[in-house]
């Protein structure tokens, strides 16, 4: 095994002595398998941090593509603005391109700009369509590793996930929601979502389905879509609980203080309702009793997943590769820190 540490390196790193380490590298008899082999996981020990400290002070540029509602963008800023200074094994700089309506055109166009900027990672939220899949495509084929956030493309050539699995999210919803509902046999429940080309809004709405039909089966679900309906959208949402009292509200989509506004506007009471994203917005809604549960992942820990799969491509697999996904958290109104006298 070639290699370039002295015997008195893998000896520390082994926890041997020198003439142990001695006898294993130039194979001579009298040493155990057992031995041997701690010496060679000893080479492959400092080996990898070898390479490790290769990425140290190196200058990485990301850049971020994301299509998502405006309180999302601000809480994703805020995240990167907290996440990289905080990384010490290489230096990362961020080209960031946050929308809340972005064209797919659009997007290609920017993914295709970080491939002739040669970037050195993208982290994307975009909907799941071919051309997007394409340029992700000529992004891997050249050595530019993708990364999707909150919302996945499988089978894709992105290289890692950073956000929730969407589906036992919506599952999670849907268990809340019963739980809140029991008393009423057949309850009416609105979905809302905002764009129904993401992947990860139809996962979540999959999930919430299929636990609903399994914890109450009688519960009519409605769907809608906002698309490119823009402040239309939370009316039409009040005006069909008019017409069909809703007991239930899941904001798969977001725009929670608008629903708010317009079940107020009208005069109609506030459903049970559940939304994802702890931002500033949905924590003010929580506290003032508006929101009754949000589902959501800290972007920070997508940050940083996101960031050591760059770094794990860049170090040749020095530093390992996480595994896809972040962990799904709850927040209620009991848990806000300094909430005090916490609304009925």
């Amino acid at each position: 095994m070639s290699h370039p540490f002295s015997i008195k390196e893998i000896a520390h790193q082994a926890g041997l002595s020198t003439a142990t380490v001695d006898r294993v590298l130039n194979a001579r008899p009298g040493v155990r398998r057992q031995t041997a082999n701690r010496v060679h996981a000893a080479i492959r020990e400092l080996e990898a941090q070898e390479a490790q400290l290769s990425m140290s002070g190196r200058k990485l540029m990301i850049d971020l593509v994301v299509e998502a509602p405006q309180a999302f963008l601000d809480a994703l800023q805020q995240a990167l603005r907290r996440e990289l200074p905080l990384i010490q094994t290489a230096i990362f700089r961020a080209r960031t391109d946050l929308r809340a309506r972005f064209p797919i055109e659009a997007i290609v166009a920017r993914l295709d700009q970080a491939l002739r900027l040669r970037s050195d990672g993208v982290i994307l939220m975009a909907p799941e369509a071919a051309p997007i899949r394409d340029a992700v495509a000529r992004l891997t084929a050249e050595e530019i590793p993708v990364v999707t956030l909150a919302t996945d493309m499988p089978g894709s050539a992105r290289i890692g996930y950073a956000g929730l699995d969407n589906r036992c999210t919506g599952q999670t919803a849907a268990w809340l929601m019963h739980k809140w509902l029991a008393p009423e046999p057949a309850p009416h429940v609105i979905l809302t979502k905002r764009n129904a080309a993401f992947r990860g809004e139809a996962e979540r709405e999959t999930g919430f389905r299929a636990a609903m039909a399994r914890l109450c089966p009688a519960a009519r679900l409605t769907l809608l879509v906002q698309g490119g309906e823009g402040p239309g959208f939370a009316p039409r949402v009040a005006a069909a609980s008019r017409e069909d009292p809703a007991a239930g509200l899941y904001s798969i989509g977001g725009d929670n203080r608008a629903l708010v506004r317009a079940f107020t506007r009208l005069g109609l009471p506030r459903p049970v309702m559940i939304g994802h994203d702890f931002d500033p917005e949905n924590r003010a809604l929580l506290a003032a009793g508006d929101l009754d549960a949000v589902l959501y992942h800290e972007l920070t820990d997508d940050i940083r997943h996101a960031v050591q799969v760059f770094l794990s491509v860049h170090s040749q697999g020095a530093v390992p590769m996480p595994a896809d996904g972040t962990p799904l958290r709850v927040m209620l109104p009991p848990m806000l820190a300094g909430a005090g006298d916490l609304p009925d």
